[in-house]
């Protein structure tokens, strides 16, 4: 799974991370499932289960699954719902032998591997049919002025925790810019869009997945400095919302990529 540094954040993470996420779309579920089932899919491995959000709904539409994590208690919340074939273990060395089903499944989480290559090269092992993935596509259009803007609490945060001599990382612009350079790196052999809507949401959302010590870049912020760096994000930001298109899309690997690093 991730490095080991990540897993002990999603370790701590896991208590809050279901109610600081907005569960997936029934329409994006049923879009993912079909998509599945038109190659031929019906049994897989999810890797990174985490809580079971993307397992459980593959679970009820008639899937075989086995969820893959290497975080104890995400695997916890995972089985609470329903998900009960579970394993505990690490993207690398999967423990399952040559052709065990026929997907190897990752939702999001290309981008917190150290490896994405090694990790896509095992699953593809795994698979009878190679490897997907859930991912937010490349696009031609303009960055996302809120990404990173001033009214983005994590930008509000940063700068707050830096003036009081406590830097936090600065990150690679968010997962949607991590995946999408994984994907030029690691071209797969299909991509095909599943899901494209326009979104709406209060920007305290964002803030709250830092107030409620959910997000793994701000574990090391002390309570108290985060509290308050939270409170003066809060009055900044007030009651907007912010509107953006969501786009994902399934990619497939039919082969085991060859050797290659993500520019960083």
């Amino acid at each position: 799974m991730p490095e080991l540094g990540a897993v002990a954040a999603f370790e701590e993470i896991s208590p809050v991370y279901d109610a600081t996420r907005s569960p997936p779309p029934a329409a994006t579920m049923d879009a993912v499932a079909a998509d599945l089932r038109s190659r031929g899919i019906s049994s897989l491995i999810e890797i990174g289960v985490g809580t079971g959000r993307i397992a459980a709904p593959l679970l009820e539409r008639g899937f075989s699954l086995v969820g893959l994590d290497g975080a104890k208690g995400m695997l916890a919340h995972a089985r609470s719902k329903g998900v009960t074939r579970l394993v505990r273990g690490d993207a690398y060395r999967l423990p399952f032998r040559d052709a065990a089903v026929d997907s190897t499944l990752f939702v999001h989480v290309l981008q917190l591997l150290d490896d994405p290559g090694a990790a896509l090269r095992e699953a593809c092992r795994v698979g009878r049919l190679g490897a997907t993935a859930l991912v937010h596509p490349p696009l031609d259009r303009a960055p996302d002025a809120f990404e990173g803007g001033e009214d983005d609490p994590r930008r509000i945060v940063r700068e707050f925790l830096e003036r009081e001599g406590h830097p936090v990382p600065k990150g690679g612009g968010g997962p949607r810019v991590a995946e999408a350079r994984i994907l030029r790196a690691i071209p797969p052999d299909r991509l095909e869009i599943v899901s494209d809507r326009m979104v709406t949401e209060p920007v305290a959302r964002r803030l709250e997945m830092i107030e409620r010590r959910a997000s793994r870049h701000f574990l090391d912020v002390p309570p108290e400095l985060l509290a308050r760096a939270a409170a003066e994000a809060r009055a900044k930001i007030g009651d907007r919302t912010h509107t953006y298109r969501e786009v994902e899309a399934v990619a497939t690997w039919h082969r085991p990529p060859s050797a290659t690093s993500v520019p960083a």
